[in-house]
């Protein structure tokens, strides 16, 4: 049986996962959304897009990093 404690650390990890990926799914999706009105506004579909994907990807990662460390400390 799981004492308080447990049950506790178990939300708490929980609770990370969730934000970690709320994080990546929104980092990636204002990254792209971004990348396509810029496509929009300039005509170059899809080269801004593929461009704000990519960054999305790698700010979305930067800030899990940065969540993580910051758990660990």
């Amino acid at each position: 049986m799981m004492n308080k404690h447990d049950l506790g650390q178990i939300m708490k990890a929980l609770g990370l996962l969730t934000y970690i990926g709320i994080l990546m799914v929104v980092s990636i999706g204002i990254g792209y959304f971004l990348g396509a009105w810029i496509d929009g506004r300039l005509n170059t579909d899809p080269v801004f897009s593929i461009i704000g994907l990519v960054v999305g990807v790698g700010a979305g990662f930067y800030t899990v990093y940065q969540v993580i460390k910051g758990t660990l400390n």
